[in-house]
């Protein structure tokens, strides 16, 4: 079976998973489930979800079922995931790890780099001239 021209073998990944996670959330916009829409937000997959789009399917949520508001930037961001899976690509974490320098031992000092900004090499460059 396809989904969306998907083939059903690469559905057990984690962008897998996410992307049925969005088809549920775009159900719910579709059909204006205001509760439904607020209970997907509240699951844990829903931190990897931008704010603005988080933002946007919450006030969606809280507009009459008659409105006319669309969610573009859900739906921008549910096809850039689409696209993403398409290419084989990995889930986006909710966060980036940062490698940070051990500390310094006590005694031990650190030099800097000589490396100055660039700014500050054309201004000496401009100088000279």
């Amino acid at each position: 079976m396809h989904r969306r021209g998907i083939p059903a073998r690469r559905r057990t990944t984690p962008l897998s998973s996410f992307l049925a996670y969005l088809e549920e959330i775009e159900a719910a916009v579709l059909g204006r489930q205001a509760l439904r829409i607020t209970a997907l937000l509240r699951k844990r997959t829903a931190t990897h979800l931008p704010r603005e789009v988080r933002e946007e399917l919450l006030a969606l949520s809280r507009t009459p079922r008659d409105s006319l508001r669309a969610p573009v930037r859900f739906l921008q961001f549910q096809h850039r995931m689409i696209q993403l899976e398409r290419a084989g690509e990995p889930l986006l974490t909710a966060q980036t790890e940062l490698h940070l320098d051990q500390p310094a031992t006590v005694g031990v000092v650190r030099l800097r780099d000589e490396r100055r900004p660039a700014a500050a090499q054309a201004d000496e460059e401009a100088d000279e001239r």
